[in-house]
């Protein structure tokens, strides 16, 4: 009887977690799963491309082709630079890839890495997968907003609807300079036997 009570004491706190978690979760986990097949799926046809564009001989490690789809996914993915990771993957890491013609494979997967981005960024893959975003229009409008302006600090007018001033405004008067230097002690050396 006791037992049957307590879920119910408990508030909806366990029935929104237990939706979320039976719910939510899966329909995420199964959106991430699709968005991955769907960049994996692009990656490769881009690479199918990238080597016609080659020529009727393309000579590509697989290395490089590694490279190449994990930078296309990256880039499709989580946008940002077309710089490679620090570290390739930890496949490259093994005792058997831990000499020069190891260091030959991993520097193939870097400049695969950075050539599948850089066919990415350019191809604008990236745009195609981004939810919108709402960007007030304030009077601090960055260089990220489509209409960001910058202030004309040669005075000229501005361009219409420029949130920003064509001059800068002058310092308030009155405010106090700035604080006097104070000579400080050196610190005290601790006692022989001391904290350490």
């Amino acid at each position: 009887m006791l037992a049957a009570a307590i879920p119910g004491m408990a508030g909806c706190n366990i029935a929104s977690t237990t939706k979320r978690t039976l719910v939510n979760e899966p329909l995420l986990v199964a959106d991430e799963s699709y968005l991955q097949r769907t960049f994996e799926h692009l990656a490769h046809q881009a690479w199918r491309e990238f080597e016609k564009d080659c020529g009727a001989n393309p000579h590509h490690s697989k290395s490089f082709k590694h490279g190449f789809i994990d930078g296309f996914k990256d880039q499709a993915d989580c946008g940002g630079t077309v710089d490679p990771p620090v570290q390739p993957p930890r496949k490259y890491w093994l005792a058997s890839h831990l000499n020069p013609q190891g260091n030959l494979q991993a520097m193939d997967y870097f400049a695969g890495f950075r050539q599948g981005a850089e066919i990415a960024q350019a191809s604008g893959v990236r745009k195609r997968f981004e939810a919108p975003m709402y960007v007030p229009n304030t009077n601090f409008t960055t260089s990220h907003h489509p209409k960001a302006s910058r202030p004309d600090l040669n005075g000229g007018a501005g361009d219409e609807g420029d949130s920003f001033p064509s001059t800068l405004p002058r310092p308030l008067p009155g405010l106090p300079g700035p604080a006097p230097s104070v000579d400080l002690p050196p610190p005290a050396k601790p006692a022989p036997g001391g904290e350490r």
